[in-house]
């Protein structure tokens, strides 16, 4: 992981009289007391919770088992998981890949309302449904699999360029096998940036989250993905039940 330091802090807490009114922001508190996790919960204070050694399960979504295996990267993590920040994935030479967090929602919509961005991938909700898809996203897909679809910006300019990322869809007929997705701002095409983040992804995919095979599919009349996904490595293997062509990539 790349990118600014959010997490400042680590204090054990595992009594509630121990617990103080306000901490500073960068704090993330380790608990092996499920009162304490829940107070923290109620009080939007980022907790991670501790398993006891005598194995008593603890209802808090981050949990570890042994801190002694837990570097600095990931309490950042956990960290950025708890504020809902997002995790920074990878740069490439003139990309900067991370997932999405709640305050990117309105460069999310400028990306979609350029010209032919939907000529082939389905367009956004509305507003107030988009973001709460968003949100669910960040709380059930990326806390579960670590992974899914992130975004892409230009990493001179800090501006959105796109999307790309790897998701464990219905598509997937295999086990250590995701669904490979992208889009580029139409205003960037013809540029390499798609082939040059799908590279870096692939790449991710196999050493980063241990996965064997990637799919992708895409609209039979869309030539530029076709041709990317070759270039990629992919094979075309068959259709889709929606007639999208299916290709096939070991990694």
């Amino acid at each position: 992981m790349t990118g600014t330091k959010y997490l400042k802090k680590i204090i054990h807490v595992n009594k509630v009289s121990d617990l103080q009114p306000d901490y500073e922001e960068g704090t993330l508190i380790l608990s092996n007391n499920q009162a304490v996790i829940d107070e923290c919960i109620n009080k939007n204070v980022p907790v991670v919770g501790v398993e006891q050694e005598d194995g008593t399960k603890l209802s808090c979504p981050q949990v570890i088992i042994d801190e002694d295996e837990v570097d600095d990267e990931e309490y950042e993590k956990m960290y950025r998981r708890c504020k809902k920040l997002a995790w920074d994935i990878a740069y490439t030479n003139r990309c900067f890949i991370r997932e999405y967090q709640p305050s990117d929602l309105g460069d999310l919509f400028s990306l979609y309302s350029k010209p032919h961005m939907t000529d082939y991938i389905e367009p956004l909700f509305d507003y107030e449904k988009e973001r709460e898809y968003e949100l669910n996203y960040i709380d059930y897909i990326y806390k579960l699999y670590g992974f899914g679809m992130w975004l892409i910006f230009d990493r001179f300019t800090g501006k959105l360029i796109g999307r790309a990322g790897i998701e464990v869809r219905e598509s997937c007929d295999r086990e250590g096998q995701a669904e490979l997705g992208f889009a580029i701002s139409s205003d960037r095409w013809k540029e390499g940036l798609g082939f040059e983040v799908c590279e870096k992804i692939i790449s991710l995919a196999r050493d980063e989250y241990g996965l064997s095979s990637l799919i992708a599919r895409c609209d039979p009349k869309n030539n530029a993905s076709i041709g990317l996904l070759n270039k990629l490595g992919f094979s075309h293997v068959g259709y889709e039940k929606d007639g999208d062509l299916r290709f096939f990539r070991e990694i």
